[in-house]
């Protein structure tokens, strides 16, 4: 036995334990007298030299009805509903009988009496063993009579079963009904904020549909319902890559569906992809031609969705009023729709966005606060934190720091999914920078960045990289930090991103500012040294440099109607012209800064250029 021990069971106690019972079963090893006794020698026992095949060797010994009871069960799973199995079963006179030989055999034991008789395999193994003895046909029969009968069974809690029922039926033979069931198992787990459960649900939809033979203008229509229900997924995991590129390889099967409701929705998340890609001159058209769909078939959730991500994309764009209107219009829809959190905030996002970046600073607000309210009515994690970020955006906007920070924490404390706590984080290190918390700022934008490049959340990684840049200004690395910074405008500058250009040319402008300034204070001889060439070609220029970008960000802000950037800009400037001598024009200049500041309810930027325009006398 000793050796047994050493050259086949290699220390493996469930195998021990499966050649002992077959030992027994054989009737090799026997109790006599209070002892053990071997009726013949190990060698002459044939034992299997892996544990399936003790398993297979066990189950070939039971009687045939019984082991075809066990078969069936295997097919339920490794745990199985006395119900379920007696209902599936033809050998209903033998059911009983049978499991409790199993049960004496340490095949398998009782799980549970209550609610409901249940059963499980002693090992994972042995379900496995058994179940891979049937023959394909039979196990797709089988899978197939377990999901009507769980249907016939669990009627009245169906709900509690759609993973279940979506396997049987994949593993069977209506693979329609698995696909069903595995979108209804999905959106469950939506609501409990099981996002990754959630997408593999969708994915595996998709993919039994994708790779279904010669399917059907009716089953290219169910393909593209499920991306449509799948995009929010992909768009609550951040991943605008993933989205992106399934939407786009579809757009040409949705044209030819003739379908317009469908096409409206599948534009949607296309332009939503797009969006947060900062792709927004293509995003623009797609969420035009989505709401004009809408419209025509008097369907208020494409409107809904169409017209929040138009809040955002036209803010980007520079279309501040456009954004205003589109994103007001969705109010109503949102107030009708409450139940539907993603459209609820979807709508709230694009409203607080675009009011935000138009300084309308108390409705953005209200905005926020709105959204949070609604996410702990109804229990939605998401809906409240992105409501905390929209109030921390319109804190940060104002130039309350310390309340922006505080908003953004809370954003990314509730936060149980990717992309609330990866804009919560980008707007949070952003805050940190503007208070002086370089350290803490530079961990979180490396976090962003890092998700944000594997994902293609490209609309978070673009604030990320600037301020990114700008503390690398603040480390010493002057000119690597300003080509970074440079690098991001320039791409403003090409893809229409007239906002960003704007509100990144004012933080370039404010950079070449303290250079002007001398800093703020005194740099070691390492900072000279790491920077002497830089310097020697900068600083004599510095003033015309933070001139040209104030005025680019000046320009650009007038022409979009962007108060609070403006205001911050002039503001800059007349701190310029105040190095310069030039008070009158400082004056002027912060003069104007109030007044905007006051429009936009900006309490901290307005005290601080009060008090710079009082000291100046």
């Amino acid at each position: 036995m000793q050796v047994l021990i050493q050259t086949k069971i290699e220390g493996n106690p469930f195998y021990l334990e499966e050649v002992i019972n077959s030992l027994l079963e054989t009737a090799t090893l026997i109790q006599q007298d209070g002892k053990w006794l071997l009726t013949k020698p190990l060698t002459e026992a044939n034992i299997p030299s892996t544990v399936q095949g003790v398993i297979s060797a066990r189950l070939d010994r039971l009687e045939t009805e019984t082991k075809r009871i066990l078969q069936e069960a295997s097919v339920i799973g490794r745990a199985f509903l006395y119900e379920i199995l007696n209902r599936i079963t033809e050998l209903k006179e033998n059911i009983d009988r049978s499991l409790m030989g199993l049960e004496r055999l340490d095949l398998i034991r009782t799980r549970s009496l209550q609610p409901d008789l249940e059963y499980i395999f002693k090992h994972a193994l042995t379900q496995e063993v058994v179940y891979n003895g049937l023959l394909k046909k039979e196990r797709q029969n089988i899978h197939e009579k377990i999901g009507q009968v769980m249907e016939e069974l669990f009627q009245d809690r169906l709900s509690e079963f759609y993973d279940a029922l979506a396997y049987h039926y994949k593993q069977g033979f209506s693979i329609f009904k698995a696909i069903d069931y595995l979108m209804k198992a999905g959106e469950k787990s939506k609501v409990k904020h099981s996002t990754e459960e959630t997408h593999h649900y969708f994915k595996e939809a998709f993919e039994i549909l994708s790779n279904y033979p010669n399917r059907s203008k009716k089953e290219d229509a169910l393909l593209i319902d499920i991306l449509i229900n799948w995009g929010v997924v992909f768009s609550i995991r951040g991943d605008y890559k993933g989205l992106n590129e399934l939407f786009s390889a579809h757009e040409e099967m949705v044209k030819h569906l003739g379908d317009e409701e469908r096409q409206g929705m599948f534009y949607v998340w296309l332009g939503v992809s797009l969006d947060r890609r900062t792709r927004f001159k293509e995003s623009y058209p797609y969420l035009l031609k989505a709401l004009e769909i809408g419209e025509n078939n008097k369907n208020p959730q494409i409107i809904g969705y169409a017209c929040g991500s138009l809040g955002i994309t036209c803010s980007e764009l520079g279309l501040l009023d456009e954004a205003i209107n589109h994103a007001e219009r969705a109010t109503e829809i949102s107030q009708i729709y409450e139940a539907d959190s993603d459209l609820f905030r979807f709508i709230s996002v694009g409203r607080g966005l675009a009011h935000g970046y138009r300084s309308e600073l108390g409705k953005a607000m209200q905005v926020g606060k709105a959204l949070v309210d609604h996410g702990q009515r109804w229990s939605v994690a998401r809906n409240i934190s992105m409501g905390y970020t929209l109030c921390g955006v319109s804190n940060y906007y104002s130039g309350d720091g310390a309340s922006a920070i505080d908003y953004f924490q809370k954003a990314i404390q509730v936060s149980l999914e990717p992309v609330f706590t990866s804009t919560a984080k980008c707007f949070l290190g952003i805050s940190y920078v503007a208070v002086g918390k370089f350290q803490e700022a530079e961990k979180l934008l490396d976090e962003v960045m890092k998700f944000t490049k594997e994902f293609g959340y490209e609309y978070v990684e673009m604030p990320a990289q600037v301020f990114n840049g700008v503390i690398t200004i603040i480390k010493g690395e002057l000119n690597k930090g300003i080509s970074i910074v440079e690098g991001v405008i320039q791409a403003c500058l090409e893809e229409g991103m007239r906002y960003r250009y704007a509100q990144y040319n004012h933080s370039l402008g404010k950079v070449y500012l303290q250079i002007v300034l001398g800093g703020g204070g005194k740099k070691d001889l390492s900072f000279f040294a790491k920077n002497i060439g830089f310097l020697i070609k900068t600083v004599p220029f510095a003033h015309k440099k933070a001139e040209e970008h104030l005025n680019k960000a000046i320009q650009t802000a007038k022409e979009i109607g962007a108060k609070g950037v403006l205001a911050q800009a002039y503001f800059d400037m007349g701190r310029l012209r105040q190095m310069k001598g030039r008070i009158d024009d400082a004056k002027k200049y912060i003069t104007d800064a109030i007044q905007l500041f006051e429009e936009c309810e900006a309490d901290v930027f307005l005290k601080q250029a009060k008090e710079t325009l009082a000291a100046l006398g």
